[in-house]
């Protein structure tokens, strides 16, 4: 509900959302007022309890989440022992027990820290403890309720409240272990557990420097919900039921923490002071502050309304009928005098700057249409000697060959490229009449280097009635010849594909020809072709077709050094008619 009435404010008129905004901020303001007159004291001390609390729970979360942290890096370092898992692994316990005392220092030196424990997985354990007072017992650990969870735990650490019960230990102390499996470093296999006591002392430093006077009431819970340490006069039902009802007394603020890492969780309680009483007179003061804020926002409304939102309103109106590319001049309907000054500056200008827009729009277009004109002409124009002189040095190769039927063959495919290549003087041509030029230049080639060169042409038969930018595979086919095929030793292939993707042409030339190493095919990326000098055959496909297009024509090469190369370029799609259209225009994008 609240969403759809902000949908409509949000297209209502500037006179109804200032209306709108006035009307709130003088309720918003009169509630404010209000709260300052009943409970500006309250309000202050209980945003002075908010603050102790948060940075008690804050203090309290961080220094516990220190304390698990350095515990958790100390079984990392332990994990990571080459000597602890060759022990493991090989259930030797005499070679257990000498690779887990390598660390019989942290135990002495980190007071944290009571005791380290190991078993292999077959439960047989060795153990170093402070003041060796708890020793391992002989049983199967694999019969203790927390098994199974470390296990599916493949190596993260868990946290539990009297889990060392399998040692030698008083039923009524409570303890803090780290539990976590220890895995083959090279199949990660799980080949024995670690065991961590921490010092539940430690965990009471976390909290050891806060007042209790003012902050009476700390708990420490585990992800059971059990109590992990506490200093508190409220039981802990007692808070929990506070903080599930969200309601606390006159003296005391209840908040809770999730430690940051894991799901145990820190309460505390915050004593509240009590709030001043207010007087009367304050009561008289608040009730003129009310009023004169009304007639303000009232005067305010009016003056913004009259002489802000009007003026918008109409030049609003004016611009919402703008259409395509011609800006229509606005016009301040009214009475100059009902305007600000600033009103009247904005419609000159703005109307100065249309004229001037509309101008240089309509310069620029020309000036580009022929700029385009001009590259695409001049970049066609080099391809077609590029494309004769190697044609005539194939045929002038058969001739001093004395191949006379291939010279004639040639020349008839010759002849055929050509006349598809001028097509009367079109720039677009049929992907029929592409592939045509491709079979003849193949032809051509086939002719000189006979068995040495074969290829696969397979042009779906739905995109042959597209139309393309002419001699756009022909020099990408010519490049897989000269530079992929002719220098290997042994036959090689070129493979053509044109399909249809996603309303794109899709063609694929690719060859098993030598290939190129990384930093050639940087030098013909994106970012690097227009600078190529070296490759114009591709370079001059895609500046043309840059140029024709108006886009950044999306093509990839991929290559290996040795075994080819392919290319895939992505076209828009022209259909039969858009041959003819204003060649400015790019068709399809």
């Amino acid at each position: 509900m609240g969403r759809e009435k902000g949908k409509i404010l949000g297209k209502a008129r500037i006179s109804v959302k200032l209306a709108f905004l006035y009307m709130s901020l003088l309720l918003v303001s009169w509630s404010i007022i209000l709260l300052i007159f009943y409970r500006v004291s309250d309000k202050n001390a209980t945003e002075s309890a908010q603050a102790l609390s948060a940075q008690t729970l804050n203090t309290v979360s961080k220094n516990i989440s220190t304390l698990i942290d350095n515990t958790a890096y100390y079984s990392r370092i332990i994990l990571s022992s080459s000597d602890i898992t060759e022990a493991l692994e090989l259930k030797d316990g005499k070679m257990q027990k000498e690779s887990l005392h390598q660390f019989t220092s942290l135990v002495d030196t980190e007071t944290h820290i009571n005791g380290i424990y190991m078993w292999d997985m077959e439960s047989h354990g060795c153990s170093i403890d402070k003041n060796h007072v708890r020793t391992l017992r002989m049983e199967d650990i694999r019969e203790t309720n927390w098994y199974e969870e470390v296990r599916e735990l493949a190596g993260s650490y868990c946290l539990k409240l009297n889990a060392d019960r399998v040692l030698t230990q008083s039923s009524a102390e409570t303890t803090v272990s780290l539990i976590r499996v220890i895995n083959n470093p090279t199949d990660y296999h799980p080949v024995g557990i670690l065991m961590i006591n921490m010092d539940l002392n430690a965990f009471a430093d976390s909290y050891g420097g806060l007042d209790s006077k003012s902050i009476p009431v700390i708990y420490v819970l585990d992800d059971t919900g059990k109590i992990v340490t506490s200093q508190s006069d409220m039981s802990l039902p007692s808070v929990k039921e506070a903080l599930k009802s969200k309601k606390n007394n006159d003296s005391l603020l209840l908040a809770q923490q999730d430690i940051e890492g894991n799901n145990w969780k820190v309460l505390a309680g915050v004593r509240i002071e009590n709030g001043l009483k207010q007087s009367g007179i304050g009561g008289i003061i608040f009730a003129m502050a009310m009023i004169f804020l009304a007639l303000f926002c009232g005067i305010g409304y009016f003056i913004m309304k009259r002489y802000v939102a009007d003026p918008l309103e109409q030049m609003a109106g004016s611009m919402n009928r703008m259409s395509g590319r011609k800006f229509e001049k606005i016009r301040m309907w009214g009475n100059r005098y009902n305007t600000f000054g600033e009103m009247e500056i904005l419609e000159t200008t703005y109307n100065k700057m249309v004229d001037e827009i509309d101008a240089l729009i309509e310069r620029v277009y020309e000036e580009e249409k022929i700029k385009r004109r001009a590259e695409l002409n001049a970049l066609q124009e080099q391809m077609k000697p590029h494309f004769l002189y190697n044609t005539i040095d194939a045929m002038g190769y058969l001739a001093l060959s004395g191949k006379n039927e291939e010279v004639y063959d040639a020349l008839e495919a010759f002849g055929s490229y050509y006349r598809i290549l001028l097509s009367k003087g079109r720039e677009m041509i049929s992907v029929r009449e592409e592939a045509e030029m491709v079979k003849d230049y193949l032809e051509l080639q086939k002719l000189r280097y006979g068995d040495s060169l074969h290829y696969v042409l397979n042009v779906d038969p739905e995109i042959q009635g597209t139309f393309i930018l002419k001699m756009v595979l022909q020099p990408l086919v010519e490049n897989s010849v000269n530079h992929g095929i002719r220098p290997k030793e042994t036959p090689g292939v070129v493979y053509v594909e044109g399909t249809a993707e996603d309303g794109y042409l899709k063609f694929t030339i690719e060859d098993d020809g030598v290939g190129m190493d990384e930093d050639k095919i940087k030098e013909l990326n994106r970012e690097n072709i227009s600078s190529n000098e070296k490759s114009f055959g591709l370079r001059g496909t895609i500046e043309r077709m840059r140029i024709f297009y108006e886009s950044d024509i999306d093509y990839t090469i991929q290559s290996t050094k040795g075994k080819g190369t392919t290319i895939v370029l992505r076209i828009p799609v022209c259909y039969e008619g858009d041959e003819g259209h204003d060649e400015s225009i790019a068709c399809g994008g």
